[in-house]
């Protein structure tokens, strides 16, 4: 792989960063006749992107342009439509396959890696790029970008050595500053205000809640496969209780009680609406059971409570909900020294159906940047010509990808922005580079 265009002129288009925008960027840029170098300040390519969906990927869904913009989770979203267009999810799916990468359609629209290997798809845009002509250049850190006369001139370390290089276009792609482990350091954002272009306040997304309970903690790695999570303002202490109207946010999927709090995919979406809503504290509310109403509950409860008279409430309601669970809030819900299930009275059994159904907790923060798998905030899309992925302050640089104000819910929705966007821009880049 070679590091340097030293002697051989600047390149057509250079792309910084090699995640998933980056690596549809190169390919895109070099499908399209331009000599394009692709840097990236890792050892290797796309490590977020390998180790996203718990490392099997979930890199796209089946979601049509329109169902995709609307369920995406961010009213930015709809900046999208170009980037969509020049790539959709039928688009990339053709591209893995090409390459033996096939998905699999898992919780109705949730794309994948059928080999449950993450890896698979980079490797597969790897070879796609590499095929297409591009040259891969790692262990490259960019420190500075400059527009110098009709050229931009990269300066940083090289494969360790000192030294600039030069393009035609350039395409940043350098993600957010989210999992900072995987490569992201928020470079990007510099280079963008130094160059004209606004950046909104940058803040962990798709992340873990810290709460104030601290019975979530000694449930450390327990979860629930479906719940649904509401997310409401906090309720002030001392003051009156008031309605709720309507919450934040609305999520149903899968929860996991942590060390820290509470997390999973519902959690993560649903703190999306925290960070946005930019307040210390929330309320969250767990329905365990969104399919059952309070009165099918009670009968259930009932008819266990029937069949095993003597034991604790919490052993007779044993495979309803997590051992666990149940046994940590025993005592709140039936007093110190909890009945025989066959002595739980009515007004016991209203308290535990509440106490399934609307289950709170108190939330006072997420875990933050460090582990946010998103960044909220970013480039501000004023500044961005959508038809192109182009900068409307300076000709021939581009942006795509997560370092965009854009933030999307669990799902395949960020990966496929960023495979998108980054496949526009790459388009957009070599038609400026190399004019027809």
């Amino acid at each position: 792989m070679s590091t340097s265009n030293d002697g051989i002129g600047p390149a057509d288009v250079a792309v910084i960063g090699a995640g998933g925008a980056g690596l549809l960027a190169g390919i895109a840029a070099a499908e399209a006749g331009a000599w394009t170098v692709l840097y990236e300040r890792m050892k290797a390519p796309a490590k977020k992107v390998a180790i996203s969906g718990g490392g099997r990927c979930n890199f796209s869904n089946t979601l049509n342009p329109r169902e995709f913009v609307r369920e995406f989770g961010d009213p930015k979203a709809r900046n999208l439509g170009p980037s969509l267009r020049a790539l959709g999810n039928d688009d990339l799916t053709a591209l893995l396959e090409r390459h033996g990468v096939k998905g699999a359609c898992e919780r109705h629209y949730r794309l994948y890696t059928e080999s449950g290997r993450g890896q698979d798809v980079v490797d597969a845009l790897v070879k796609e790029f590499l095929a297409k002509g591009g040259t891969l250049a790692c262990n490259a850190h960019v420190e500075e970008i400059a527009r110098e006369g009709e050229r931009f001139v990269l300066r940083g370390s090289f494969d360790g050595a000192e030294g600039a290089r030069e393009a035609k276009a350039v395409i940043v792609c350098t993600g957010g500053l989210s999992y900072p482990q995987t490569g992201s350091t928020g470079d990007g954002y510099t280079w963008a205000r130094t160059l004209g272009h606004g950046v909104t306040d940058l803040k962990a997304a798709l992340v873990g809640l810290t709460v104030e309970e601290d019975w979530p903690s000694s449930l450390a790695g327990t979860a629930w496969p479906d719940a649904l999570c509401r997310l409401w303002p906090a309720e002030v202490p001392g003051a009156p209780p008031a309605k709720r109207g309507k919450p934040w946010c609305e999520e149903r999927k899968e929860i996991l009680f942590t060390h820290f709090g509470i997390s999973g995919p519902a959690i993560l979406d649903a703190s999306n609406a925290f960070v946005r809503a930019g307040v210390p504290r929330a309320k969250l509310t767990i329905d365990f059971f969104p399919e059952t109403t309070r009165e099918q509950l009670d009968t259930a409860i009932r008819t266990r409570f029937y069949n095993h008279p003597k034991r604790r409430p919490s052993r007779a309601l044993e495979g309803m909900l997590p051992a666990r669970l149940l046994e940590a809030h025993e005592k709140r819900l039936f007093g110190e020294r909890p009945p025989d299930a066959n002595r739980v009275t009515r007004e016991l059994r209203m308290r535990l159906i509440e106490w399934m159904k609307d289950l709170p907790l108190t939330v006072t923060g997420t875990r933050g940047m460090k582990w946010g798998e998103v960044t909220l905030g970013g480039i501000e899309w004023a500044d961005i010509d959508t038809s192109t992925m182009g900068s409307r302050h300076v000709p021939g640089l581009f942006f795509a990808g997560e370092i965009l104000d854009l933030a999307g819910r669990c799902g395949g929705f960020n990966l496929q922005a960023a495979f998108s966007t980054g496949y526009l821009a790459g388009k957009s880049a070599a038609g400026f580079a190399k004019p027809a």
